[in-house]
């Protein structure tokens, strides 16, 4: 187990307006909204990314 030391900043996710049922998907960007790296591991998400995805891979690379 790394002892390498995690910075954990706190951010605020809102959820976006659902107009409609039929919307198309964001257009996809080449630039992530965020990275984080720690170690050998980078990881990016871009716009459009489902906040429970986010959430499933924080709580991932939490526990560990």
């Amino acid at each position: 187990m790394s002892h390498e030391e995690l910075i954990i900043v706190p951010v605020t996710l809102h959820p976006e307006k659902k107009e409609s049922t039929l919307t198309t998907p964001p257009a996809s960007s080449e630039t992530p909204v965020c990275t984080m790296k720690s170690g050998d591991l980078e990881l990016s998400f871009f716009n459009g990314v489902d906040e429970h995805i986010i959430q499933t891979v924080i709580r991932e690379l939490k526990n560990g």
